[in-house]
């Protein structure tokens, strides 16, 4: 691993320079403007190179260290590129906003860091690498704070962990913590690629419970028109009933209705 390695970290010396350093603190303003998945993972990359190739050649890590980050965080942006790439038409990163939003929160991010006059407090760490560190702390912590996707959450995860391997290697050297680190920066890889895959899923629809309200809007049926019933026919050989004939008004009254009335 040294030899595939050493040329890459010990000839490559434009990152040991105070122009190299500036460099990549633009690196993660632009991840920041531009707010890409291939410009994050790039830049991931980009980062990563410049920081084993600045601590190996400034503060002699050695070069299996170097190498060993390299190889991490290939594996983790090849993770999260795969899962990103299913994910196009569906825009992996969302934009928080507009490109003038996200420049006006690294303007105001750059004027606290001079007014505040933020500074870390770590021995045995060059002043100008200091800097950079913190510088990229603070871009992963607003990548965090904009972000609501998974897959820039574990870009400043990621962000983050380079700077923590750097300086866990050079407080502690041969300890191995940088083993579980790079183990917890491939599981963040994996989770995350997880939830991006998870959003390519459609929601499951629950199956609708019958109830009164669900008939509600359901179209009314069409009433078919109720057929008429038609009337029986009168019988015809029955005779109407006979009326008794009308009685005269100054007719003599019935000897049989006299005789009643006198009894």
């Amino acid at each position: 691993m040294e030899r595939l390695f050493e040329p890459l970290l010990t000839q490559l010396s434009f990152f040991a320079t105070g122009l190299g350093v500036i460099a990549l603190g633009a690196v993660a303003v632009v991840m920041l403007l531009m707010w890409g998945w291939r410009s994050a993972l790039f830049g991931l990359v980009l980062i990563q190179i410049g920081v084993a190739s600045l601590m190996v050649q400034v503060h002699r890590l050695s070069i299996q260290w170097g190498g060993v980050q390299i190889l991490t965080t290939l594996l983790c942006v090849s993770l999260l590129g795969l899962s990103a790439r299913q994910m196009r038409s569906r825009q992996a990163a969302r934009p928080p906003g507009s490109w003038l939003l996200r420049l006006l929160v690294v303007v105001m991010l750059l004027a606290s860091w001079r007014v505040f006059d933020i500074h870390l407090a770590i021995p045995l760490l060059n002043p100008s690498v200091e800097r950079l560190f913190l510088w990229l702390s603070l871009c992963a912590l607003t990548t965090l704070a904009l972000s609501d996707s998974p897959f820039f959450v574990a870009v400043a995860l990621l962000s983050w962990s380079i700077v923590m391997q750097a300086v866990v290697e050079l407080l502690a050297p041969g300890t191995g913590l940088y083993a579980i680190i790079g183990m917890a920066q491939i599981v963040v890889a994996l989770a995350c690629s997880y939830l991006l895959l998870i959003d390519l899923a459609p929601a499951p629809k629950p199956k609708p419970i019958p109830t009164d309200m669900t008939f509600t809007g359901l179209p009314s049926a069409r009433l078919l028109p109720t057929p008429e019933r038609r009337m029986l026919p009168e019988r015809s050989g029955a005779a109407p009933p006979q009326q008794p004939p009308p009685r005269p008004a100054n007719a003599a009254p019935d000897a049989s209705a006299v005789a009643e009335g006198a009894q």
